[in-house]
């Protein structure tokens, strides 16, 4: 049993009113997983008033170098693949571009493009529309957003209506890491987008459960990433695997039109095909609290608890995600394309500055002492 203690009864209240305590005390420290079959059922959901039918499953792409395993989710029958033009530098455009050509009619692919002027935003999305050997994306969105003022701005806006009108873009919406709550709120009264992405799982709040809700219910598909809270290698944890009953968790919430978690493996891609249209269990339940352990104090879980408490207004999660990519994906090249970011170069200054952080982390996460490693990789 690990040895930093959680609230057990307060974890479940957390995790759904539909479990009201736990059967055993025992945590279970390696439960089987369940392999996909070749073809396993699929369950489809419809992508907010974008009408898209979705497998409830999708892949998260960024992490993925090997055409096999893209392959392989193509041939389980997964139909929604998300990247962006950062990427690997937009090599992960050009993989998903090269694997899916003859076959483009038979998925749906999700991209990104960063805020800027005019003429750079034309120049990305030509740019993925090349890598990627496509007349059209079919759900363009902005990159990382923070603020509600992004998530409304006329020009951002105005920019996305130039890329329907021309063909380039079906439809279009907003990323997020944090403040997921409140931006979601603000896409609802804002009403300029079809779909957001958004960090979602078994960490975070009941508030973004029922912004998620408000949103789904105003014609917005929710895509959930981040559904695995990390993606610890197995190999990390002594063999015990978290991460069906992660992405279960997340399903299901059927106001989540469809999940990208990111993987890297066949293996990977089968196990997380192999969810759909399965139960959620008490086993499950005892497997995520185990997780929950696991992750106290490790990094940012991205649960969105103390977004605001800064009194620079620095938005520290997007430093602590280095740490997240470091410990759980183990990316070396995803950590150095983050840090080529300027915004985060200058975001950091703040931070370093401060003879202690006042920001308190709910799952006993050092943060200043994460951010100052952070510092330590920038060189």
């Amino acid at each position: 049993m690990p040895k930093q203690s959680i609230n057990r009864r307060q974890f479940m209240k957390n995790l759904s009113t539909t479990f009201m305590g736990i059967a055993s005390s025992h945590l279970f420290k390696q439960l089987p997983v369940v392999h996909a079959e070749k073809k396993p059922p699929l369950e489809y959901r419809t992508l907010g008033r974008t009408g898209l039918k979705v497998t409830a499953v999708g892949m998260g792409v960024m992490n993925c170098s090997d055409p096999a395993v893209l392959l392989r989710a193509f041939d389980l029958g997964i139909n929604f693949y998300d990247t962006a033009d950062c990427y690997m530098g937009g090599r992960n455009e050009e993989l998903v571009g090269r694997t899916f050509e003859g076959k483009r009619t038979k998925i749906f692919i999700q991209t990104k493009v960063h805020p800027g002027d005019e003429k750079k935003m034309r120049a990305s999305v030509e740019t993925s529309l090349r890598r990627l050997r496509t007349d059209y994306i079919d759900v363009l969105v902005w990159h990382n957003h923070h603020t509600a003022e992004e998530v409304s701005d006329p020009n951002l806006f105005h920019f996305m209506e130039k890329m329907k009108k021309e063909g380039k873009a079906r439809f279009t919406g907003f990323s997020s890491h944090t403040r997921m709550a409140a931006l979601l709120r603000e896409a609802v009264k804002s009403n300029l987008h079809d779909v957001a992405l958004v960090s979602y799982n078994f960490t975070h709040s009941k508030d973004l459960k029922e912004a998620i809700a408000l949103a789904a219910r105003a014609g917005i598909g929710v895509v959930a990433m981040k559904t695995q809270s990390g993606g610890y290698q197995k190999e990390r944890m002594g063999g015990f695997n978290p991460h069906q009953a992660a992405l279960k968790y997340v399903l299901r919430d059927q106001n989540v039109s469809t999940t990208v978690p990111g993987v890297t493996t066949i293996e990977q891609i089968e196990e997380c095909a192999a969810v759909m249209g399965s139960a959620f269990t008490q086993i499950n339940l005892h497997q995520l609290a185990t997780y929950q352990a696991f992750l106290k104090g490790q990094v940012c879980t991205m649960c969105g608890g103390c977004v605001g408490e800064c009194p620079q207004g620095v938005f520290h999660q997007d430093l602590m995600r280095l740490a997240l990519y470091h410990k759980g994906y183990e990316r070396a090249q995803l950590i150095q394309e983050v840090l080529e970011n300027e915004r985060l170069a200058q975001q950091i200054q703040p931070c370093l500055d401060c003879s202690a952080c006042s920001v308190s982390c709910r799952n006993g996460v050092d943060i200043k002492k994460q951010i100052t490693w952070v510092h330590t990789l920038m060189g």
